[in-house]
């Protein structure tokens, strides 16, 4: 059902200092349709377990079909790409069609900064942008005070020491999307929203959803939001 578009357009880029890989794929599927029928007809949460800590919105988990699909179309990119050894097998952490639902003020402090998903090595965050429309894509940053991008296990205790410095010193940020580069954090490269566009990047680098125009990109309606199916896996 869910096959790949041999007329799609794939490339890998370094962003940073620390030239960090990010895969994108254009017109990644061919009729990827299902995939939004089904998110529309699910039901979504918003609670930590099934959004995670960061995610300012709600969540649905993904089909098997769907999910299986998109694995099964890109395992071999990880071996080749981001350099996963061949010994390592690729184990899904889980899937979920998301939606940004959160207005401004009601956001968390640590929505207001970028984040990594997972300080493992080889661990792997995807999205598949879905709805038609024009929507933020994703962010990817520099933290000022360390210099560091990605945040492995060896740096998170020193990430997060001076990350509080810096707060302590400066003040809580603003309670907002966070887009442009600021004093704390460096805006190393954009990747555009666009439908039928597949991103993967490590999930030690430092990212945000690039919210720009809220009142565009919040919704909670799968039919017309900035709808994404995000996938996080692990290779052991």
């Amino acid at each position: 059902m869910f096959e790949l578009n041999p007329k799609l357009k794939q490339q890998a880029i370094r962003v940073g200092n620390e030239q960090t890989p990010i895969f994108i794929v254009d017109d990644f599927m061919g009729d990827y349709q299902g995939a939004i029928d089904e998110a529309i007809a699910l039901p979504y949460r918003n609670d930590k377990d099934s959004v995670g800590e960061y995610y300012p919105g709600i969540r649905a988990p993904v089909g098997k079909d769907y999910g299986m699909s998109l694995l099964k179309q890109t395992a071999a990119i990880f071996y080749k790409i981001f350099g996963v050894p061949r010994a390592l097998t690729l184990y899904p952490k889980n899937g979920s069609y998301s939606l940004i639902t959160k207005q401004e003020h009601e956001m968390d402090l640590l929505q207001c900064i970028p984040h990594f998903d997972n300080n493992d090595t080889f661990s792997f965050a995807m999205i598949h942008y879905l709805n038609n429309g024009e929507f933020g894509g994703t962010g990817f940053y520099r933290h000022k005070p360390t210099g560091y991008e990605n945040i492995s296990v060896g740096r998170k205790a020193q990430y997060i020491k001076t990350s509080q410095e810096f707060i302590n010193q400066n003040g809580e940020p603003q309670q907002r999307y966070f887009t442009k580069s600021t004093e704390h954090y460096e805006l190393i490269h954009k990747v555009e929203y666009k439908p039928n566009r597949l991103v993967i990047y490590p999930a030690t680098l430092l990212h945000s959803a690039y919210i720009d125009n809220p009142q565009r990109d919040v919704s909670s309606d799968p039919k017309t939001g900035r709808l994404s199916a995000n996938f996080f896996i692990e290779f052991k």
